[in-house]
């Protein structure tokens, strides 16, 4: 009684978290280039790490702030697997004006781009492929993988594009963990620190073993046809499958027990034996399934799972696991730890206890490893998700991590944050 209602589910965290309350924080993002915030340009060609090239290539990408006199105050987002570029409708409050934010439009210059294979404007399966002359998309004829590297390379000739000299910082959780791992690799000179959040420096073979895991039941299902289906009536079955999965990833057990406690589905009297948004029949005989219980844990995946196919692509939702597990910072360049060693950059990793995707070790591991790096730990049972739900613990560690690491040269910019410190602490 009185649960706040989530995005039509009964159950929520309550309070802010409401707005990621470890459902989906996309609430109304639909395939496509987002309606506002977003822009797009087109470049020539790039050739990925496999060695394919790609023609006219899309990229999506959206900013904040104002790009300084001197070109060097941009800040990198990278953003999680199934999020767009649009970052205040997914981490609005890390965003602002002012140093008590973690990312300081009134100091830096964001920019934010969606990763390829994405559907949210990048070049993606569900973009039109230009070597078809009857203008059909790519499909399961995208090249794969698209490595976090290419995703990087990628973002530098953006970046070129719009004029940015340097990076003050890359930042990012999960997925953009690793992006901005990598940027700190591909382009040392170019950062000057990074920020790396609930993830990891190599993808681990548990978390591809996941990937796997959620890929299979994305074929497995009916009309995948090896990826080749048309993109405006995708197969949806397999792709909630793979998400209601995902979903126990980002959580952790004793926050999903502490959050349903076994309880039934209070809006459903009994076990549904269809899903027909996704075109599954789970049971052919209603009187061998009358008995059954159907709890509200069960309920809650089966709706994300169907409100997850109404945003994103079967084909898109591969190629990015595997776009995952090509993650490994060292590929190429040496042993493991001797190049995190190599990475001197003002670092700031957080690791949440619990997270049973990117493990707390994970996180240890890079602290251990790269010289010049700390450790923030969000103690928290919710698991992976913890990183959007501790929102604001989270934000003002990072905005203390600037304050105390970052001196800035700029005299305005130094005006700025002096304002700002005196004028909090006379609200204070």
């Amino acid at each position: 009684a009185g649960a706040a209602e989530v995005d039509g589910h009964p159950r929520s965290m309550g309070g802010k978290a409401n707005e990621h309350d470890g459902g989906d924080h996309m609430n109304n993002a639909g395939i496509g280039l987002p309606a506002t915030g977003a822009s797009v340009v087109t470049f020539p060609s790039f050739t990925l790490d496999c060695g394919e090239t790609l023609r006219d290539v899309q990229v999506a990408y959206s900013t904040y702030g104002a790009l300084c006199a001197s070109r060097d105050n941009g800040v990198v987002v990278g953003h999680s697997l199934t999020s767009n570029s649009v970052v205040h409708e997914w981490w609005g409050e890390m965003m602002g004006d002012g140093d008590r934010f973690a990312i300081d439009t009134a100091a830096d210059f964001v920019v934010c781009v969606n990763y390829l294979g994405s559907p949210y404007g990048t070049t993606s399966p569900v973009v039109r492929d230009p070597r078809k002359s009857n203008g059909g998309w790519y499909g399961p004829d995208f090249p794969s993988p698209c490595t976090i590297r290419d995703n990087v390379r990628l973002q530098r000739m953006l970046l070129d594009h719009l004029g940015v000299k340097r990076l003050k910082m890359a930042i990012g959780g999960s997925m953009g963990c690793m992006l901005a791992l990598e940027w700190g690799a591909t382009y040392p000179e170019y950062v000057d620190s990074l920020c790396l959040i609930a993830g990891c420096g190599r993808h681990p073979d548990w978390a591809i073993g996941i990937g796997e895991v959620e890929r299979f039941a994305v074929m497995a299902g009916e009309g995948w046809n090896g990826g080749d289906y048309d993109p405006s009536d995708p197969p949806k079955g397999g792709l909630a499958a793979a998400r209601m999965t995902a979903m126990l990833t980002y959580r952790a057990p004793r926050s999903i027990d502490e959050r349903f406690n076994r309880d039934l589905a209070s809006d459903v009297r009994e076990r549904p034996r269809s899903e027909d948004e996704i075109a599954v029949r789970t049971h052919k005989n209603p009187a061998a399934v009358a008995s059954l219980p159907f709890y509200d844990v069960e309920n809650y995946l089966r709706y994300q799972g169907k409100k997850f196919t109404r945003r994103f692509d079967p084909n898109c939702y591969v190629q990015l696991t595997l776009t995952l597990d090509t993650h490994d910072v060292a590929a190429g360049r040496g042993a493991y730890p001797d190049v995190l060693a190599s990475l001197t950059h003002k670092t700031m990793v957080v690791g949440i206890t619990s997270d049973v995707l990117y493990p707390y070790a994970l996180q240890e591991e890079l602290v251990r490893h790269m010289p010049n790096a700390e450790m923030f730990t969000i103690d928290s049972h919710h698991g992976h998700d913890a990183f959007l739900l501790e929102i604001d613990g989270l934000n003002a560690a990072v905005a203390d991590w600037r304050r105390r690491t970052h001196r800035p040269t700029d005299p305005s910019v130094e005006a700025r944050s002096t304002a700002t410190a005196t004028a909090t602490a006379t609200a204070t």
